[in-house]
Formats: C-alpha cells, structure tokens, sequence
C-alpha cells in the first residue's frame, strides 16, 4: 500500500508492486507529488480509444492507491509533430527530441499537478519522454523506456491526420515512433497509464 513505501528515496526508474500492479517509478516533482506509470502496457488497444480505457484501468485500482492521486487537466493541450520534423540527438536511433523548442504547444505539454482538474491517470506526452530520458533519468535508455512486454502509446498527435507517437518494441524497443495510425489494434502494443501519487 501506499503508506508502505517510501517514494521520496525512491530512484528513478526503480521497479515497485503497489496494491497488486507493478509500477516504474518515474519522478519526484516536489511537494510529496510523484509521478510513476504502469510498467507493462496494457495491449489491444487503438490510440483513439486509450483515454477511455486509461479511465477504466484507474477506476479499477485499489481506492487506497486513489485516494492518493493527484489532479491533473482534464484535457490536455497536446499540439501535434511530425517525425520528419523532430531532429534526433543519440546514442542510438531516434532517442531525444533536440528541437521541440521549434513547436512550442508539443514542447510545453509536460505533465504536471493541476488543481483545476481531476485526480486521474493519463498517457505520457512526447515531452514527458523527452524530459524523463537519459543519465540518471527514469528512462536511462533504450532498453529502460521500452514496456517489457510491448510497445505503448503516448498522448502526442502526429502532424499527418491519423497518426500518433509511441515508444516501440522488440528490436526496436524504446525508439520514438511518430507516424503510428491511430487505429491500429495489437497484441504487441497498447496503453501504459500513468498517475501522480501524493505521498
């Protein structure tokens, strides 16, 4: 439970069970917020359909684990890139954005406690990823930000109709991907729902 675990001396990317789901820890935010996510992804699920089903998982956890959960907007402004737009800085393929300055909606849409919104889990933003990799970071690399069990969706449109980003798998694991379609239903892919818990 949540009182039985200590998040503030809690590393990032460190690995923890929580009332029955197995999280990544992703961040200390100050203020005794902290920000985890779920740490396989949840598969079958199209991107267009994943903040109704992000609604589900959260309303399945444990209330004990809800009580803890911090508001954050209730929509969020998301802007949209295309991946022949972004500009990649290694090691590796397709690893950290390093002009997302250049579209200021998608770079600013970092995930924060919001008191105007709603205690809620939420899909991570192609910001959110940007700023939780590297050294020492929740995502250390490649292998780190990939789910073990698939790929996963973020919350960030693609710049062509009809397409999103997302962390990919298998020999790809953890490259940004931005010209997914947002229909597309796997086996190997679906949601990773993450929450900001109060501790």
């Amino acid at each position: 439970q949540p009182d039985q675990i200590n998040f503030s001396i809690m590393a990032p990317g460190t690995i923890f069970t929580m009332a029955g789901e197995q999280y990544r820890y992703l961040e200390n935010q100050g203020g005794g917020n902290h920000l985890i996510i779920r740490n396989r992804m949840i598969n079958f699920i199209a991107w267009d359909e994943q903040n109704a089903r992000i609604n589900e998982w959260y309303d399945a956890l444990d209330p004990v684990v809800q009580s803890r959960v911090r508001p954050v907007a209730d929509v969020f402004a998301t802007g949209e890139v295309s991946q022949g737009d972004v500009i990649f800085d290694g090691p590796g393929e397709y690893w950290l954005p390093n002009n997302l300055s250049d579209f200021p909606e998608v770079a600013t849409d970092i995930t924060r406690v919001n008191t105007s919104g709603s205690p809620r889990a939420f899909a991570l933003s192609l910001a959110d990823v940007t700023h939780l990799s590297g050294p020492n970071r929740a995502f250390p690399d490649h292998r780190g930000r990939g789910a073990d069990n698939g790929w996963w969706w973020l919350r960030t449109p693609g710049g062509t109709a009809g397409v999103a980003w997302r962390i990919d798998s298998g020999t790809l694991t953890g490259r940004l991907h931005g010209n997914n379609p947002i229909g597309t239903v796997s086996q190997w892919g679906g949601i990773r729902p993450a929450i900001i818990i109060n501790q």
